[in-house]
């Protein structure tokens, strides 16, 4: 009778810490995704996001991009044997749609612009480029006068503050 009583109470003590165990599990993991969200949600201070100044002598206009070549060409490896590019410069051909500061004559622009990876024609169909004179390395290399020192977008909702200080000559 003795050991009956032992094995009820210890599939009862088993049960209630299997019980215990799993809300303390959902707690957790309830926790966690509270956690995710909120770091997923945060979103860059809007006084850091329009502290943007283009260079002296920049050009800033917005474009529809027509053509985007990708150059295979990259910085930053030098000699190094196993090197591995993260960002390369990709050859861009736009159409000006409205020049917003700077000195520009011409219908299109060719320029290039250190990137990863392609944008989406979303991206590109409307954006603004901030233009420098590209050094004689890229310039050779890369066969464009000039090098976007930012290129923008209203499709990144983070650049749209950026553009705004810029259309209103920031």
């Amino acid at each position: 009778m003795a050991e009956k009583a032992c094995h009820a109470f210890a599939s009862t003590t088993q049960v209630g810490l299997i019980q215990a165990l799993g809300a303390m599990v959902r707690f957790l993991a309830l926790l966690s995704l509270l956690f995710l969200l909120v770091g997923c949600a945060s979103t860059p201070s809007s006084s850091s996001a329009t502290t943007y100044a283009p260079p002296p002598g920049s050009i800033v206009l917005r474009v529809e991009v027509l053509d985007v070549q990708f150059t295979d060409l990259y910085p930053g490896c030098g000699e190094v044997q196993d090197c591995v590019p993260f960002h390369f410069w990709w050859r861009y051909r736009a159409r000006v749609k409205e020049v917003i500061s700077g000195a520009w004559t011409q219908p299109e622009v060719t320029f290039t612009n250190l990137q990863h990876a392609g944008y989406i024609d979303r991206v590109t169909k409307d954006c603004y480029v901030v233009l420098v004179p590209a050094g004689d390395e890229i310039r050779s290399k890369v066969g464009v006068p000039l090098v976007a020192d930012r290129l923008l977008s209203r499709f990144f909702v983070g650049d749209r503050a950026l553009i705004k200080a810029l259309r209103d000559g920031a």
